[in-house]
């Protein structure tokens, strides 16, 4: 999922939904928009299904109206959902996931045995990842 801050802050965690049928190991990466692996992280502890999260060891701060891309990786290949998802732009708080038509797709995705740098988009699909955002403190 690409996204923008309109705000400064930082973010400590990644989350996905998982279903029941997902199994595996999970990993989660903040990206830059230029496909650098900002923070990553493994998902421990999960339940059978429902929201997981994985904090990163260090908070990674955002500069407000960069893009950066969540994704997470399944090995299972048993992934979340929903299509047209990202048909207009979705706006959370200070948190703006773009449209997928002018953005360049939104709901990106890859396949590979790791964990890569998400470029392909299909459908408009929301793959219901999420980030856990910290607004900076108040000058």
């Amino acid at each position: 999922m690409k996204f923008q801050a309109s705000s400064a802050g930082s973010i400590s965690a990644i989350k996905f939904y998982k279903g029941s049928q997902d199994t595996g190991t999970h990993t989660g990466t903040l990206w830059s928009s230029t496909g650098q692996a900002l923070a990553t992280a493994t998902f421990t502890g999960e339940s059978a299904s429902g929201w997981q999260t994985a904090t990163f060891s260090s908070p990674v701060t955002l500069t407000p109206g960069a893009t950066y891309t969540a994704s997470y990786h399944t090995n299972a290949g048993r992934y979340s959902n929903t299509a047209n998802a990202f048909a207009n732009a979705v706006t959370s708080g200070p948190l703006t996931a773009p449209a997928s038509d002018t953005s360049g797709g939104n709901g990106v995705f890859a396949y590979g045995s790791t964990s890569l740098f998400p470029t392909q988009s299909f459908n408009r699909s929301n793959y219901w990842v999420d980030v856990v955002f910290n607004p900076s403190a108040a000058a």
